[in-house]
């Protein structure tokens, strides 16, 4: 947003070939001489905010608008969670002004796991928490029920409860398989999803703020055409109005369902046939 200059040119491209657009708006990137980005604070002024936001709608109206990315993830935002909640409600204001639909940015596996989790322990079904912590959260997490979960786990509630109040017409969220994963990066060991844990996950959200679920991001650290299949199977299971698939190589260690030259891998093949299968 700092850097709108009136338009934007892959916006342009992707509108001139007949794309629908979930547009994810970002108050800024900072890049370093090396290629790295550094986190950015939260926008605080909202007047200027929303002057800016509301120049980019008069250009744009996407199918979604989506406000930041991972909202609570350090190497992208620094600042109180505060300031992100009230640039989220100066958004809103300014999409709904307009009659177009609006979500956050993608609360992630990390945040994710630990709601759930709480959740289960919240109820006092200790059982089932360890059910799930044994399938789906690293044991770093679970080490003394160290400061950094609760440190998460804290953020991530405050922000489920706004969710909750605010008039976000979806609640999105980003799951990546396997959701489990102690190493970090590709794990082409995986083949098989995590049973049970998209749709708990998908479930906590929809009960806890009473909205519908959607991702503008999920996608698989491994190359396994399998998990491609069963994760878009969960996805069409809960019923997601949106679903985009992050189809890259390296972030975080994700596997992309095509190689450099655009062809598809065997993971690519997969998502093809579900998703003729899916519209027909």
């Amino acid at each position: 947003m700092q850097a709108w200059k009136g338009f934007d040119e892959s916006t342009d491209k992707y509108l001139a070939a007949g794309f629908k657009i979930i547009l994810n708006i970002n108050w800024g990137q900072v890049q370093q001489p090396n290629g790295t980005r550094s986190p950015v604070p939260y926008p605080t002024d909202t007047i200027e905010y929303k002057k800016i936001l509301n120049q980019m709608l008069d250009k744009y109206q996407p199918e979604l608008v989506v406000i930041e990315n991972e909202e609570t993830v350090k190497k992208y935002h620094n600042g109180p969670i505060e300031d992100y909640i009230n640039e989220l409600a100066a958004a809103i204001n300014v999409a709904h002004g307009r009659g177009l639909k609006i979500t956050n940015g993608g609360i992630t596996n990390r945040e994710l796991v630990l709601l759930v989790y709480n959740d289960y322990l919240e109820k006092g079904m200790k059982k089932e928490a360890n059910d799930f912590a044994g399938r789906c959260l690293k044991t770093s997490l679970l080490k003394g029920q160290n400061e950094e979960a609760k440190n998460i786990l804290d953020k991530a509630k405050k922000l489920i409860d706004v969710y909750k109040k605010l008039p976000l017409d979806y609640v999105n969220i980003h799951i990546y398989e396997p959701i489990k994963n102690e190493e970090g990066g590709t794990d082409e060991s995986v083949t098989q999803i995590t049973p049970n844990a998209i749709q708990e996950m998908i479930s906590y959200v929809e009960r806890a703020t009473g909205k519908k679920v959607i991702s503008n991001e999920s996608g698989e650290r491994t190359s396994s055409p399998q998990v491609v299949t069963q994760m878009l199977n969960e996805f069409a299971k809960a019923k997601l109005d949106y679903l985009v698939w992050f189809s890259g190589d390296g972030e975080g260690g994700s596997r992309a369902l095509q190689n450099p030259d655009g062809s598809l891998r065997e993971n690519g093949e997969a998502f093809r046939s579900f998703t003729k299968a899916y519209t027909k």
